[in-house]
């Protein structure tokens, strides 16, 4: 039914003109109506977004338009997108700044996209007010990520911090051993959003494996902090939402495809447990807000 759906609505904006904007996913049927019904209550009401599983947008990829938006939900969709053979404009979201740069190369047509996370500078700020143990920072990373080890390295120093890389292979023994390697001279790891490093239950093996050891990590989302990373700067979905919402108007009304960005509202979580276990003092909300443009859990609008 989803198929002659998407093959009626293809064929119908191809006669009439319209402009159309598919929401590439493979994710649950409840997650993605959800999302694109938050999505579409800030567009304009004549906007009609059509959800697409992967599989069903890689069989009809050559009837999409120049002027359709595809907006891909998830690294693996905007890979997709890119190494098919399709026309229009790519916008994706809920995808790291590092997958993001990885991917864009193979892209054919123009792209876009939100991160995930948190630029690395806000990330080293908080962390240079809040933690004074000055070993190397770990951070582990898998081949699916674009990563500028020197212009990291060089960000680190300006906040008085050092990183240590390692690039590692993504089945669980591989990167419990990498773990175990980095953290003979490193009290945290500072994570990236890197959906294939951590798929699979992994991120919970390293944040049960980092417990034991007394041992942290700086997540890339709220998750991690409840699961049990220390502290995780981040946007929430409304955000992230909001500025994709940006993105497309701006398309649909200019043609002007604004650069890829983490939203403007982010957010910052501490897991009360691991801040109490190392000693660390948390700065207030308003701090926070005035000090970094970040709002807390309990003072976010």
């Amino acid at each position: 039914m989803k198929r002659i759906l998407f093959i009626v609505f293809l064929l119908l904006s191809s006669i009439n003109g319209w402009a159309a904007a598919y929401v590439i996913h493979d994710i649950e049927e409840s997650s993605v109506r959800s999302l694109t019904f938050q999505l579409s209550k800030l567009l304009p009401p004549d906007m009609t977004l059509l959800p697409v599983r992967r599989s069903l947008f890689e069989q009809n990829a050559a009837y999409i338009k120049d002027d359709d938006i595809l907006i891909s939900v998830g690294m693996e969709s905007f890979r997709q997108v890119c190494e098919s053979d399709s026309k229009g404009v790519v916008m994706a979201v809920f995808i790291g700044k590092e997958e993001y740069l990885k991917i864009r190369p193979q892209c054919s047509i123009p792209s876009s996209a939100v991160f995930s996370g948190a630029p690395i500078e806000k990330r080293l700020a908080l962390l240079e007010a809040i933690w004074f143990d000055k070993k190397p920072l770990a951070v582990i990373y898998s081949q699916h990520l674009q990563v500028d080890e020197q212009a990291m390295s060089r960000q680190a120093e300006q906040y008085g911090f050092e990183f240590q890389f390692l690039k590692t292979e993504t089945d669980r023994l591989s990167v419990l051993k990498s773990v175990n390697f980095v953290l003979d001279e490193s009290m945290m790891i500072f994570s990236l959003v890197d959906t294939e490093l951590y798929r699979d239950g992994i991120a919970q093996d390293i944040l049960k494996l980092l417990f034991h050891k007394q041992q942290v990590m700086i997540g890339p989302s709220f998750a991690f902090v409840r699961a049990g990373a220390l502290f995780a700067i981040y946007s929430n979905t409304e955000a992230k939402l909001q500025a994709l919402a940006e993105r497309i108007v701006m398309w649909q009304t200019k043609e002007v495809l604004l650069e890829a960005q983490y939203p403007e509202t982010l957010r910052v979580s501490f897991n009360p447990y691991l801040i109490k276990a190392h000693g660390v003092v948390p700065p207030s909300a308003s701090f926070l807000q005035d000090r970094y443009g970040l709002c807390s859990e309990t003072r976010c609008d």
